[in-house]
């Protein structure tokens, strides 16, 4: 692991020679800073243009229905929640400037004082209800954002300042789901540009494509330095560093890490935060029953030289992990949990103990991973192992991941940004009907739903311990590395500001001459 020097989160120095590129996840988060080590020199400049660019942007302008981690970008921009998570990932205030438990199920949230949407009508704790209410109507546009609240049963006013919140089960992580829930203005449900109580307005839109908007200066969080942003889709990698190269751009996220290596030298500077997931490889044994045996788990696991993976297949933006799936600074992280090394030999005698010498362990995965899934596969053939990966379209990868695949080995990344918690990755939880396990069935499962209920913050963490240390012991998945998000940053852009999950909070981005 690198340490990096700091211009508004975590940022590289001078470029340095990288292996293959790779293309980042296209759930990640790019934004902007300062050219080297040090801030844009020049004066602060009032009312500025800020250009925004990625691979894709929000499918929709209604928060409710915008389906991409992508849009977020924008729906940050012009929305609030009730509470958000700070840089650090710490929940704070947000449009509530208070909450309380009123019991298991119940928590009151007391509204902030004189908020307004850009449509000019007041927020007050109806607005709110309205809100929760249409996300769980049952509409199929709402299906992403009512699955994020999923265990909110309804929302009532107890008066105009206060909102009570009603789950169907105790839920451990309300708040975090709250930071998910955007509230827009009612009256404004149905409008081409649905109204936000957010630092912009929605000014100018071209489906898919284009997103333009001004500055909302009734928003209790106005913006005093940028006016005007600019939210574009550049799919093409190649063109997104043009336009940054040509000042078109000031923000990009999605770049290949040695395309962004490439522009340091012309002066841009390449931010990286860890990005909340974890980049691994599922070990299916309903494909390949050989899996069963903990002495393959295990050799597969050894096989790996997880800081090589990291330069060579991340192109150095990420931390090596051999040992559990949340990172530092996520309830349930387990510093004491010991991380599978490289060692060649071992991993060698436990093929041949195991009778698996030449045993074919294909991997499938989408284009985006292949590079990484193709070094994974290299190390597997250097142990006795025979691999090889299978790129799949991602239509046809997601009922792979999600149903039923043909193939024992499952290269992907799984997130948890964006509720900050475990409780996202279900994906090793209890299996529905149709659905595979990812890992043996366990005591894992119990103890996934047993923390999703527990309020006891120290009971919930020590079930989370418990699950990792199934998860380690077992060899149950290859934990590869935690990968870092990329933020590309323009010479005249001075600070790049960020929320706890990795969003860009355009409002406090300083430019300068």
């Amino acid at each position: 692991m690198r340490v990096l020097p700091k211009v508004g989160a975590n940022s590289r120095g001078a470029a340095r020679p990288l292996l293959a590129g790779v293309a980042v996840l296209a759930l990640a988060l790019s934004a902007c800073g300062g050219g080297g080590d040090e801030p844009a020199s020049g004066n602060a400049v009032d009312d500025a243009h800020v250009t925004l660019a990625s691979s894709a942007i929000s499918n929709s302008l209604d928060p409710a229905a915008a389906l991409s981690s992508v849009g977020r970008t924008y729906t940050k921009q012009v929305f609030d929640q009730l509470v958000t998570f700070d840089e650090s990932g710490t929940l704070q205030p947000s449009l509530a400037t208070e909450w309380k438990r009123v019991d298991d199920t119940s928590m009151d949230f007391t509204l902030r004082e004189g908020v307004t949407f850009s449509s000019g009508a007041a927020l007050d704790a109806e607005a709110v209800v309205a809100n929760v209410t249409r996300v769980l109507s049952g509409d199929p546009a709402y299906a992403t954002v009512a699955g994020r609240i999923s265990t909110v049963k309804e929302a009532k006013a107890v008066s105009p300042e206060v909102v009570r919140i009603v789950t169907s089960t105790p839920d451990a992580i309300l708040l975090n789901r709250m930071t998910l829930l955007d509230i827009v203005d009612p009256a404004t449900f149905e409008d081409e540009r649905p109204a936000g109580t957010g630092p912009f307005e929605v000014a100018d839109y071209k489906a898919g494509t284009l997103i333009e908007l001004t500055r909302n200066d009734d928003s209790w969080r106005a913006s005093e330095a940028v006016k005007d942003v600019t939210i574009q889709a550049i799919p093409n990698p190649t063109t997104l560093a043009s336009a940054l190269r040509t000042g078109a751009v000031d923000v990009a996220f999605g770049l290949p890490a040695d395309v962004a290596a490439q522009l340091e030298g012309s002066g841009f500077t390449t931010v990286s935060k860890p990005a909340g997931s974890s980049a691994i490889t599922s070990l299916i044994a309903d494909v390949e029953p050989k899996l069963a045996d903990v002495r393959v788990r295990k050799a597969i696991n050894l096989a790996v030289n997880r800081e090589e993976f990291v330069e060579a297949a991340l192109g150095g933006f990420g931390t090596p992990n051999g040992s559990q799936l949340l990172q530092e600074g996520y309830l349930g992280y387990d510093a004491s949990l010991p991380s599978y090394a490289f060692d060649l030999d071992e991993a060698k005698s436990l093929v041949a103990d195991a009778g698996a010498e030449g045993l074919e362990l294909p991997i499938a995965t989408t284009a985006l991973f292949k590079t990484q899934a193709e070094a994974v596969a290299g190390y597997l053939n250097a142990v006795g192992f025979t691999s090889e990966v299978v790129v799949q379209d991602l239509s046809a990868f997601i009922p792979t991941l999600l149903q039923k695949s043909e193939y024992p080995l499952l290269y992907w990344q799984t997130d948890y940004y964006d509720l900050r918690d475990i409780t996202s990755v279900n994906r090793f939880g209890p299996t529905f009907p149709g659905q595979q396990p990812h890992i043996p069935v366990n005591d894992y499962q119990t103890l996934f739903t047993q923390q999703a209920g527990q309020l006891d913050e120290g009971a919930r963490e020590a079930d989370i311990k418990a699950m990792a240390k199934i998860l380690n012991e077992e060899a149950g998945v290859l934990f590869l590395a935690w990968p870092d998000n990329l933020y590309t940053v323009a010479p005249r852009i001075s600070e790049l500001p960020l929320s706890g999950d990795s969003l860009i909070r355009v409002e406090a981005i300083v430019v300068t001459k």
